[in-house]
């Protein structure tokens, strides 16, 4: 999410897409009804916020919705095209946003090109493009920095408005209804609230699920939602945004520390074959500045989160000479993601499998697929509350248990209400819970298992060597118990050090690159201070004056 769920009720209109809030997010789909209610939200006059339902299915949001519109699955795309053509054809957009805080204005080069459904720099024989072309005309500058050109009247035919508004122009009412299978009116009724929203007083949310990341062209369906709002000046607003609402309450903790193949904690990219050293790593993965006003606050802290996550894993064995020990970090040279990886086990390519909290063969796209190369494995870990059906894969139909070799090791892991630690909410929002009731049986913590775990496999590396040993050796585990790391422990190990002082960092703005500093997340630097854990804090509704001073539901002290 860009904003949050108490932050829905600020908004005037509500799309939702790939989505169920109603009954799959139940207890944040009260701040949709919130908006839907007050008189002083909605379009025109107000009246209550509008709720817009796309989706393939009529659902308990639908019914609560003011509009529900049938769409074909996966034609998210010409959906959002069809808004983008309808403000930029009807001046809508939200003039001073779209020139000062877009990149509208940017010139791109000369060369690039949009023909017959391909850009410019496609090879038909290598399947692949060549993207030199998909870059802005640069300004000549006194400095190292280089900065796009812009035109802020936007009329230059190569800046990005006017290509943008060339290449939606072919998503007419006509063409999003042919593609979506939406009624031309219904449509054009919606296009017409969306258009209201580009005006100053007035702010729409969007609101998506995995209805649309599951796609192979989810990250496409997600931008062009998010183009959507930057016309509209919808990003940065108090009810406004693009916001996705999270499988369940950890999905986003997860991904803020790097479940993804692709990333290291904090968003930050994998190191690629051939980044010899973090010069070369941080000049070709740290985001540059395009404009001279751009703050570029990743990008000038690149290096300054990627050393204090180094230290944090390596301690001591991390330093200037060792350049911080950034070769221990793997260099993939293929796609390493959970799905790519079945691939390998159905061609004998991969040995073992381990999986912690997830069942491959119910959440993939292809069950088949997964069952096959579950089967095609040596072992299989599964580390889980409860049987899962990888765990128990060889059960499945049309299964022949008697042809499967695989040796499966089921750990019995604690369930959440087992044990305490924090959930990150869709909204962002790092919370405290405790420990219900104790584990039952056998059942041990994740973190216990993974740690006695690594114990036993870095005692292997000492007694028998290893082709390269050193990551393995020189990770830091600094633990009372580092066979049973607490929770408590990990969050302050996360939050990171002064490693000068032994204090606990304050705010992720103080991390440096120099090796006296050290970090997990750089992220969650500020949630665990030398006040303590506050991620417990829970100052909320009880003293709205006191605890809420915007009046927004920001609560800044409640986590």
């Amino acid at each position: 999410m860009t904003n949050h769920w108490r932050d829905l009720k600020n908004a005037d209109l509500i799309l939702i897409n790939g989505a169920n809030p109603a009954e799959a997010h139940p207890v944040g789909f009260q701040w949709f009804i919130k908006a839907k209610l007050d008189p002083e939200r909605g379009p025109g006059a107000g009246g209550g916020a509008k709720i817009i339902h796309a989706d393939p299915r009529f659902t308990r949001t639908s019914a609560l919705a003011d509009t529900y519109l049938q769409i074909r699955t996966g034609t998210d795309v010409a959906y959002f095209g069809g808004f983008i053509n309808y403000v930029l054809d009807k001046g809508l957009f939200h003039d001073e946003y779209v020139r000062n805080y877009t990149n509208a204005s940017w010139i791109v080069k000369d060369g690039y090109s949009f023909k017959d459904g391909l850009f410019s720099g496609y090879s038909k024989d290598k399947r692949s493009y060549d993207i030199s072309t998909w870059a802005y005309e640069n300004t000549a500058t006194s400095g190292s920095d280089t900065f796009a050109r812009r035109d802020m009247t936007l009329q230059d035919p190569r800046s990005v408005f006017q290509l943008m508004k060339a290449h939606y122009a072919r998503y007419t009412p006509e063409a999003v209804e042919n593609i979506t299978g939406i009624p031309k009116a219904d449509f054009l009724k919606v296009a017409e609230l969306v258009g209201e929203m580009g005006r100053p007083d007035k702010v729409m949310s969007i609101v998506y699920a995995v209805g649309l990341t599951h796609h192979t062209t989810g990250g496409q369906l997600i931008r062009s939602a998010a183009v959507l709002q930057l016309l509209l000046g919808n990003v940065g607003r108090p009810g406004g945004g693009v916001n996705a609402e999270r499988g369940h309450a950890n999905i986003q903790g997860n991904t803020d520390h790097a479940i993804s193949w692709e990333i290291l904690p904090g968003y930050m990219r994998i190191p690629a074959p051939g980044q010899k050293n973090l010069d070369d790593y941080v000049a070709q993965s740290a985001p540059k500045k395009s404009d001279p006003n751009s703050w570029n606050f990743f990008g000038l802290n690149y290096r300054n989160f990627t050393v204090s996550l180094l230290k944090s894993w390596y301690g001591k064995g991390a330093t200037k000479d060792n350049e911080f020990a950034f070769d221990y970090i793997p260099k993939p040279a293929v796609n390493s993601s959970w799905i790519s990886i079945f691939d390998q086990a159905l061609k004998g390519k991969m040995e073992g499998l381990l999986l912690s909290g997830m069942t491959a063969t119910s959440i993939g796209p292809d069950s088949n697929q997964v069952l096959q190369g579950l089967a095609n494995l040596k072992w299989l870990v599964v580390m889980d509350a409860f049987p899962t059906t990888s765990s128990e894969f060889w059960r499945a139909p049309g299964q022949d248990p008697a042809k499967i070799q695989t040796e499966v090791f089921m750990l019995p892991a604690t369930h959440w209400i087992e044990k305490e630690g924090s959930f990150v909410n869709s909204g962002r929002w790092a919370q405290w819970k405790d420990q219900v009731v104790p584990p039952e049986g056998n059942a041990r913590h994740d973190n216990w298992i993974l740690a006695e775990l690594f114990d036993r496999v870095k005692r292997l590396y000492q007694s028998g060597g290893g082709k390269f040993p050193d990551p393995i050796n020189a990770m830091t585990l600094e633990y009372a118990d580092p066979l049973k790391p607490s929770f408590d422990e990990l969050a302050s190990e996360i939050n990171g050090k002064d490693l000068t002082t032994g204090k606990q960092m304050a705010s992720f703005a103080l991390l440096k690159a120099d090796g006296t500093t050290s970090a997990g997340n750089w992220i969650y630097t500020s949630s665990y201070t030398e006040s303590g854990n506050n991620m417990k804090r829970r100052k909320g509704i009880e003293d709205p004056a006191a605890n809420d001073p915007t009046g927004m539901d920001f609560y800044p002290n409640w986590t």
